[in-house]
């Protein structure tokens, strides 16, 4: 969508100004009204090809949150468009962690650490959706992450041995079958690994010591979905000490858009000190079992 296109679609009052400012690159606050139901989505797809630039979009709550991505993947598709979510079923109070949810945010993480200023490599524009629970728990920092993830690309040559005993050092556990994320299996020449970083696990066929194929399958059926060129191998990250704000992961150069940014930082900070301070993870260990503190 050109920026003509855009200007008659909002019209020619202050949001032409606006619009004009997010594609030269203007750095300041904008505010954008009348962006109703999936209007908003809409527009900023329309900026995915005219701004190239990471945009982060927070939202009220879970919910709304999950609607907006909805609507951007209905228009730009599932490849540059990501979900952030908690780490948590519910609230963080009851510790149900969702393996699910942990592998969507290790997605995100491993995304913007590969990401430079402006776009990826492919010179793309990446949209991150997420919510105050999101945002109020900390994440791994750049140096961990980058410390914790093993990288494969097809025609590499590498020992086998050598990555089972990264794989068991990351706390990978040796399984038949592979069938959640954490686990890995090795029969013959081929390695299957459900890494943190993508919703499928990996199968990693070697001819020799050379990476011949490597392809994600379905759990169920083992059938093959999708060839890779290079993939990341992520561990658990949650359990890792060293902790760092998100937006630390972000490009100086990324887009930040919120409805209410009062009520953001004030959810989040409320999220975080009834969950994640001191005195509240000290007080959710005291009502568990020895056994799972």
């Amino acid at each position: 969508m050109h920026i003509q296109e855009l200007q008659q679609l909002y019209g020619k009052t202050p949001q032409c100004g606006a619009l004009t400012r997010l594609l030269e690159k203007k750095k300041g606050t904008i505010s954008l009204q009348g962006l109703l139901a999936s209007s908003a989505p809409l527009f900023f797809a329309g900026l995915a090809t005219r701004r190239h630039a990471n945009f982060l979009f927070i939202l009220q709550d879970a919910d709304e949150a999950g609607y907006f991505y909805h609507d951007l993947t209905q228009v730009m598709g599932q490849d540059d468009v990501l979900f952030f979510p908690s780490s948590y079923r519910r609230a963080v109070k009851y510790g149900q962690v969702d393996a699910a949810n942990e592998i969507l945010r290790t997605e995100v993480l491993t995304r913007l650490s590969a990401v430079g200023e402006g776009a990826d490599a492919a010179g793309r524009s990446t949209f991150i959706v997420t919510c105050p629970e999101a945002l109020s728990q900390l994440v791994v920092s750049k140096g961990k992450l980058d410390e914790r993830t093993l990288s494969l690309r097809v025609g590499q040559t590498i020992e086998v041995s050598s990555i089972l005993a990264e794989l068991r050092d990351y706390g990978f556990q040796l399984q038949d079958y592979v069938y959640e994320p954490g686990q890995y299996a090795f029969r013959g020449s081929i390695i299957d690994v459900f890494s943190y970083s993508c919703e499928y696990p990996y199968r990693i066929d070697f001819f020799g010591n050379e990476i011949d194929t490597i392809r994600t399958f379905d759990i169920e059926s083992q059938l093959s979905r999708e060839k890779k060129s290079q993939v990341e191998i992520v561990p658990r990250l949650t359990l890792v000490e060293e902790k760092m704000p998100f937006t630390t992961f972000l490009p100086s150069d990324t887009v930040v858009v919120v409805r209410d940014l009062a009520y953001v930082t004030d959810t989040i900070g409320r999220i975080y000190s009834e969950g994640f301070s001191s005195q509240a993870i000290t007080e959710r260990l005291e009502d568990l079992p020895e056994m799972e503190r």
